[in-house]
Order: structure tokens, then C-alpha cells, then sequence
């Protein structure tokens, strides 16, 4: 098998995991379970060993933090942070933001009661009613599992249905 052939091979069956989760999201009946089949399915389908979301302390926000806060699965798989620092961090919208260096600035997004050995994160924004609002962020303990040269077309429009059954769901 030739180079290219395998790289067409590797796209291919990322493609598809992406599609398989797209689709898993539309069975969702309430925002926890939202994130619940959201995280599952991320970590199966691509074998990421941290998943976790961060929320800014909007009004917005509200609902989703309410209901992680009253899942046992999700309850120590989220932080809030202020909505500046969010903000800060997050200026660009819903540009998923990869890095595998310096990571010191972005520890503020991790879930207090967690600790993770993270060498690379995805940092992926979500929309709630219009705002950037969370980011839903996989971490792992290879550098090279994410660098910011990487495509992101595939994460942001998870990013986007993922915020448009948010809205369908609140």
C-alpha cells in the first residue's frame, strides 16, 4: 500500500468515526445525556483518554452546568470558569484551538477534582443560543497527538451540531 493510499485509508476512517458520533448525538433526549453519548463515543471511537467540558458562568450556560452537575457521569467531568478568562482564551469562536506545548495557561479549563497527565489538548468550542459559551476538550499524554498544524474542519462541525442540538434540547 502506497503512502497516499494509506493516508486516504486513515482520513477515511476518521471521517466515518466523526459521522458515527454525529449521528449518535440526534438520540439525545436531555442535555446530560447530550454529553454523555458526546463523551462515550469520542473516547471509543477515537480512543482519547480524557474528555471533559468547560462552561463560562453565564445565564446561558446555566441549564448544561445544572445538568452535569446532576449526572453521575458527568459530575466530575466539568469546570466553570469566569467568562472573561473564557473568553480569552476562546476569542477566535469556534476554532478548536490544538496545542502540545506550554499547556501551564490552559490548566484553568480542567475540572478542580481531576487530575490529568496531558502532554497535547483540543480545546472545541460550542454555541449555546448563539454565544460561545463551553468547550467540550480532549486531552491525551502524547505529545503528538495534537498539534495546532492539525485539520480541524472535522471537530468544528461536530462543534456545530453539537451546539445546534444543544439549542433543539434548552
Amino acid at each position: 500500500m502506497s503512502k497516499k493510499e494509506n493516508i486516504d485509508r486513515i482520513n477515511t476512517k476518521i471521517a466515518s468515526g466523526f459521522e458515527k458520533i454525529d449521528k449518535a448525538l440526534s438520540d439525545a433526549s436531555g442535555i446530560a445525556e447530550l454529553f454523555e453519548i458526546l463523551f462515550t463515543q469520542i473516547e471509543e471511537e477515537f480512543h482519547i483518554p480524557f474528555v471533559w467540558m468547560t462552561l463560562a458562568d453565564t445565564a446561558k450556560a446555566l441549564p448544561v452546568i445544572e445538568a452535569a452537575k446532576s449526572s453521575g457521569f458527568l459530575k466530575d467531568r466539568f469546570s466553570v470558569m469566569k467568562a472573561d478568562s473564557f473568553r480569552e482564551i476562546f476569542y477566535s469562536g469556534l476554532q478548536p484551538i490544538l496545542i502540545n506545548k506550554n499547556l501551564r495557561p490552559y490548566y484553568k479549563l480542567f475540572p478542580a477534582n481531576q487530575k490529568y497527565f496531558i502532554k497535547s489538548l483540543a480545546m472545541v468550542p460550542f454555541k449555546i443560543n448563539g454565544e460561545v459559551t463551553g468547550s467540550w476538550n480532549n486531552g491525551d499524554a502524547a505529545q503528538s497527538r495534537y498539534s495546532p498544524d492539525m485539520e480541524t474542519g472535522l471537530l468544528q462541525k461536530l462543534s456545530r451540531r453539537l451546539s445546534s442540538r444543544l439549542d433543539e434540547l434548552l
